[in-house]
């Protein structure tokens, strides 16, 4: 059975539409790209960044020894606490997707199947939703939808209710309810609570003690949705991915799982009409991730999972090095902060990219 959803958050910034895709620090980027870039400007970035808006931290955290989550070096301005909690925002998609794919590797789910088949009280043509289309944002839900209380067995029913905006896997819209509806599908799956199911099969393996999923009735009843992390559990949990899945000897996501995530979902579809596209200048996306720097097939090389407040975890496959951009600018608009949090990144994976092998 479907179990519970809420409001789900807007694709657009609290201060309205997202910018236009010709965002200025992108722009800039792209000149800096062509003229060569060093860690040493990426930290001059963040230093201008902190100064121009008063900001405690702006800095860049790069893990880049394989095996090693703590080894990691620290670029910007302002102190970073490791372990102080930042809010996870969007960024908890990449660990909902994580989740769901355990499950797919253990045969519990399947990527492709249709999800009706566990949530039996989804109405056509809900119900030939795909967990891939779900993972990818593809699903056609909504963005959001309205419930009588927030919990999540009010808000089961609206999202049963609630109309698709486009056919499954015929679109590419963000929206909340993927994750929720992953999260219950999980479940209902395997009898678990979402909470155990990440607890169990995401945090006790990679040591991610300090990331918590937000309670859903401060998410308005919807499940996986926000919480909060710190650097040094994001820091595992992307050298997990980095290191083919693994933490140590343990296999916490199979290497043909972290392949499907880092290929395009979206290849056939137009996503220039998603407001997340014009504010990290990424047009294709995969399972939970945005797909920033491609290796020149269909794989990425460089994936990431930024939230509304500026902080931008990225994967570089291509060089077995993790980032992430540690700020929160809750006060300006969402357009600006991601854009120039995915100017780092982009910048980061071209200086690596100069940097001796």
């Amino acid at each position: 059975m479907l179990g519970a959803c809420s409001v789900g958050r807007s694709t657009e910034g609290a201060d309205g539409p997202s910018g236009d895709p010709t965002v200025d620090s992108l722009a800039e980027a792209r000149q800096e790209l062509s003229a060569g870039v060093t860690f040493e400007r990426i930290s001059e970035r963040l230093q201008e960044r902190a100064t121009a808006h008063g900001l405690p931290t702006a800095a860049l955290v790069m893990g880049m020894t394989p095996g090693d989550p703590g080894a990691t070096a620290t670029y910007g301005a302002g102190p970073v606490d490791p372990d102080a909690p930042v809010q996870l925002g969007e960024t908890s998609f990449w660990l909902t997707t994580a989740v769901l794919l355990t499950l797919v590797d253990d045969g519990t789910l399947a990527l492709d199947a249709g999800i009706s088949a566990t949530l039996t009280d989804l109405p056509a043509p809900a119900s030939t939703i795909t967990l891939r289309q779900l993972l990818s944002h593809t699903s056609g839900l909504p963005v959001s939808v309205a419930c009588a209380e927030p919990t999540p067995t009010a808000c089961d029913a609206a999202v049963a209710a609630a109309p698709i905006v486009d056919p499954p896997g015929e679109a590419f819209h963000v929206t909340d309810l993927d994750a929720h509806v992953a999260a219950r599908l999980a479940e209902e799956a395997t009898g678990r609570p979402w909470a155990e199911l990440f607890a169990t099969r995401i945090a006790a393996p990679t040591g991610m003690a300090s990331t918590p999923f937000a309670d859903p009735s401060t998410t308005g009843g919807l499940l996986a949705v926000d919480g909060t992390t710190t650097v040094t559990d994001l820091g595992r949990f992307l050298s997990m991915l980095r290191d083919d899945g693994r933490t140590g000897d343990v296999v916490v996501v199979s290497t043909g799982s972290i392949d499907e995530m880092l290929l395009d979902q979206t290849v056939r579809l137009d996503t220039h009409d998603e407001p997340w596209v014009a504010e990290t200048g990424v047009p294709t996306y995969g399972l939970g991730v945005w797909r920033d720097r491609l290796r020149g097939d269909d794989v990425a090389s460089v994936v990431s999972a930024p939230n509304r407040y500026g902080l931008y975890p990225f994967l570089d496959a291509g060089r077995s090095a993790w980032g992430v951009v540690v700020v929160d600018e809750r006060a300006r608009p969402r357009a600006e902060v991601v854009s120039e949090s995915a100017t780092i990144a982009q910048l980061t994976a071209a200086a690596l990219r100069r940097s001796p092998d």
